[in-house]
This record gives C-alpha cells, sequence and structure tokens, in this order.
C-alpha cells in the first residue's frame, strides 16, 4: 500500500515540464519551482520536494517560490531550476516563443513530465458588488494575477473573448492570489480571477471573510 502510494506520486511528479543538463544530475540538486505561497502549486511542490528528498537521499530537494508559470519556464530555459509547475497554455507559448506572453524566443529545453490535476480559471466577486456574470465587471475593481503570469494572460484571453479589454475596468490590478484576497477582503477590489486548482487556499480564506459570488 504504502510504495503503490510512492509510485503514484513520483508518478505525477512535476506537474509540468522539467530540464536537467548532466552537469545538474551529477550535482544532484533538485530546486521545485512552483508559484506564490497562497496558490496550489506551492504546498504541491512541497510535497514534491519530499517525495524526491526521500526517493533521493543524496539529492539536495528544495522550493522556491516564484510568479508562476511564465517566470518558472523561463528560469527552466535559463537553468535556474530542474522542476516545475506550469498552465498547458502558457508551455504552448514559452515552445512556441510567444513574445507577448512573455518569451523572448522559443524555450527549447523544455520537457513534459505530467498532468496532476485540472487547472480552473476562477472569478470571485464580493456578494454586494453586484457582479454576477463578465458583463458586470465593467466599470468595477478587479485583480488579474501577477504580470506576465500564466493567470494573467488567462484574463486577457478571456475577457478578449468576451469583447472586452482592461480599459473596461475603473481599476486594475496586478497581484498574486493571497495580495488580491487581502485588497478584496479591506473593500479595495471588487473581484479577482485566479487560475487554480479548486480548493485553492486563497479563495478559502476569502471566502471564510466575506460572501462572495463565483462568476
Amino acid at each position: 500500500m504504502k510504495s503503490g502510494l510512492l509510485r503514484g506520486l513520483l508518478a505525477m511528479a512535476g506537474v509540468a515540464f522539467i530540464s536537467m543538463s548532466p552537469a545538474q544530475a551529477q550535482q544532484q540538486f533538485i530546486t521545485v519551482l512552483t508559484g506564490g505561497t497562497s496558490g496550489v502549486y506551492y504546498p504541491m511542490g512541497v510535497a514534491l520536494s519530499q517525495i524526491y528528498g526521500k526517493a533521493m537521499p543524496d539529492a539536495k530537494a528544495s522550493v522556491q517560490s516564484t510568479k508562476a508559470s511564465v517566470e518558472n519556464m523561463n528560469l527552466l530555459q535559463a537553468g535556474r531550476g530542474e522542476i516545475a509547475f506550469t498552465l498547458g497554455d502558457t508551455l504552448s507559448d514559452a515552445w512556441k516563443g510567444t513574445e507577448e506572453a512573455g518569451f523572448k524566443s522559443p524555450l527549447k529545453k523544455l520537457r513534459g513530465v505530467a498532468a496532476i490535476y485540472p487547472n480552473y480559471i476562477q472569478i470571485v466577486a464580493s456578494a454586494d458588488s453586484g457582479i454576477k456574470t463578465l458583463a458586470d465587471l465593467k466599470g468595477k475593481r478587479i485583480s488579474v494575477g501577477a504580470p506576465k503570469s500564466g493567470t494573467e494572460l488567462n484574463a486577457r484571453a478571456i475577457f478578449k473573448a468576451a469583447g472586452m479589454t482592461y480599459s473596461d475596468f475603473s481599476k486594475v490590478e496586478y497581484l498574486p492570489f493571497g495580495e488580491s484576497v487581502e485588497l478584496m477582503k479591506n473593500r479595495q477590489l471588487d473581484a479577482t480571477l485566479q487560475s487554480a486548482g479548486l480548493g485553492v487556499a486563497s479563495l478559502r480564506d476569502l471566502a471564510t471573510s466575506v460572501k462572495i459570488v463565483v462568476v
């Protein structure tokens, strides 16, 4: 039972993509690139590093908090990490070298490892904001994630499909999940867009503090 669980977790190891050079392999350093501490990537990265540490006792496994998907891909390409979490569409942009997504050239050192969980783009508003649909976001204050993060790129794509741009909002903040939630608690934001797995800690925290609406 125990070994079976370990194999299952190791099969999932590295939700996204890995790039390791022979020199890095000999040194046996494993840096897991994650995201903000209030998101899903970070706690999963901590668990992943512990698995690597037990399976490879001679290796030094560590976890690095980052701005998530886009930064992770650039760090991997630069050799500043061994394994990282990212969104699938971010990987596609990285492989193609989509400049508007934050990649100056194609990142061809990346290799896929596994997909661990489905990701959901969650738009959450305070209940007293009057927001119930995407159209209701016009004229409101919103956080779209850290600049050039996978979440922010998702936000641009969603609003473009809805015929909207950032100029439709009264205020746009580019903040990580946790900071977005704090501003909503303080009534300084009306809504936040977060691309993460279901049950992400930041939104659970928000729901326990203020009444929310999932748009």
